[in-house]
Formats: C-alpha cells, sequence, structure tokens
C-alpha cells in the first residue's frame, strides 16, 4: 500500500510540473522546454491531468507550440477533453489561429465540431476572429458553418461583424467569402425579415448580406452542401479526389471556386 501511494504521489507531482512547464509563462517551444517536457511524460506525468479550470496541457500546448502537441498526442493526450466552459483544445487552437495545431489535433481524430457552453464549435471562434487559415483547417476536415450558438449566430455572422466594424483585414474577407461558399441555404434575418442591427449598419455589407438570404442558391451551392454534409468529418482533401467526378467537380467540392 505505501509502494501504491508513493507512485500515486509522485505521478500527481509529476503531472503538477507538465501543467507548470507548459502552461502560462512558458512556451514549450524552445529545444531545451521540449527535452523537459518529453523527460517528465517518460518519467509517468499524466498528460491528461488539469489545472483548476480543468485545462489539461493540451489545452495550453494549442496555444504555443505544435512541437508539444505532437508530443503530448503520442503520448496519448485526449483531443477532446473539455475544461469548465466545455472549450476543447481544438477550441483555443482554432481561436489563437493555430492553423498546425487545429491540422495535428484533427489529425488525431479530435471532433471538428465539438460545442462549448454556448454552443459554439472551433470554426465559430476561428470565424470570430477572422482566422483564415484556421477556418480553412477546419472545413477541410468538414467543420460545419450552419451551427448555430445559443444566440443564434452562425460563423458567416462572427466573420460579417468584423466587416461591419469596418476594422478588417484582409484574411477577414477571405473567411467571409470561403465561409459563403461552402455553405447552402442562407438566413441571417429574424423573424421581420431585418437583419440585426450589427450587421445593417454597413450599407454595402448589409446589400451583400441581404442579397445572398433573398436570392435562392444555386442549385449547384446547395448539391455542394448536401454532398458535404454526406461526407462526414473526413480530410476532404484526401476523400475527394477518390471519387468517380470530373476533376473540376471534385475542385468545387473542395470549395476552390
Amino acid at each position: 500500500m505505501w509502494y501504491l501511494m508513493e507512485n500515486v504521489q509522485r505521478s500527481y507531482t509529476l503531472s503538477e510540473r507538465l501543467l507548470r512547464a507548459i502552461g502560462i509563462g512558458h512556451g514549450g517551444g524552445t529545444r531545451r522546454e521540449q527535452e523537459d517536457i518529453e523527460d517528465l511524460i517518460r518519467q509517468g506525468a499524466d498528460v491528461n491531468s488539469y489545472d483548476g479550470y480543468h485545462r489539461t496541457a493540451l489545452h495550453h500546448a494549442v496555444e504555443r507550440s505544435a512541437d508539444c502537441v505532437r508530443l503530448l498526442l503520442a503520448a496519448g493526450a485526449d483531443t477532446d477533453t473539455i475544461d469548465i466552459n466545455r472549450n476543447t483544445p481544438l477550441h483555443w487552437a482554432a481561436f489563437r489561429n493555430r492553423a498546425d495545431c487545429c491540422r495535428l489535433l484533427l489529425q488525431y481524430k479530435a471532433r471538428v465540431n465539438n460545442m462549448d457552453f454556448n454552443n459554439d464549435t472551433p470554426l465559430n471562434w476561428a470565424a470570430m476572429k477572422g482566422n483564415y487559415q484556421s477556418v480553412c483547417v477546419l472545413l477541410e476536415h468538414n467543420a460545419s458553418p450552419d451551427i448555430r450558438n445559443y444566440g443564434g449566430m452562425i460563423p458567416l455572422m462572427r466573420v460579417a461583424i468584423l466587416l461591419a466594424a469596418g476594422l478588417q483585414s484582409p484574411d477577414d474577407e477571405k473567411s467571409f467569402e470561403l465561409l459563403i461558399r461552402c455553405m447552402g441555404r442562407i438566413e441571417l434575418r429574424d423573424r421581420d425579415g431585418e437583419l440585426p442591427a450589427v450587421l445593417a449598419r454597413d450599407n454595402k455589407l448589409r446589400s451583400k448580406l441581404m442579397a445572398v438570404c433573398c436570392t435562392p442558391r444555386p442549385l449547384m451551392q446547395l448539391g455542394r452542401r448536401v454532398v458535404r454534409m454526406s461526407l462526414g468529418q473526413q480530410h476532404l482533401p484526401s476523400i475527394v479526389p477518390l471519387l468517380p467526378i470530373p476533376e473540376r467537380l471534385q475542385r468545387f467540392l473542395l470549395l476552390e471556386f
């Protein structure tokens, strides 16, 4: 019994050290830091232990270092673990625009449409910051652009708010166009047929949004959305080329135009 208790205490201490090594104030990005993390894992640190906010080492690592994320995943870190707000590591990677970390998590089978306490998906988090690189990676893995949070917002609305604020970057514009491209039917209006006030104050944006909401989407656009939905969560650039359809249609499914 004493031996078991000592091992438990030792593992707990190592796990605490692992969280500190990757958490705030440390990057996990230098070679020395990576060696320290490797050594802690090798000695038996629990990669799925969590801090007071229920955030694991992976939650912290995705904001800082793809190499550190790779170490944790190889050691068995849970890709879908949630913190006290039900945020997964993929939410945080998308929010920080760590597209490399998003890609790693998805390669290790993280669920692309996990929802937090507000029903926001990682795509919603990426969109609210205009993080184009992360939006691209998430859509490559067939993230849904249609999931509404409890406030009724979808990713397209998140990007549109950035554009309406007048402080947009080229990445915001590209995210906006890509999200329109990947959707089928688009409806952003309320029951009275009006856009939310935050989107209606920019006349140019209002005209564009009203056009996509009021005008029936082309059949090809609707068909693309249905086909992508039927494929489920997969890495579409690997799957779509295997479909027995013309190359141009494959490129269309992959949102190239």
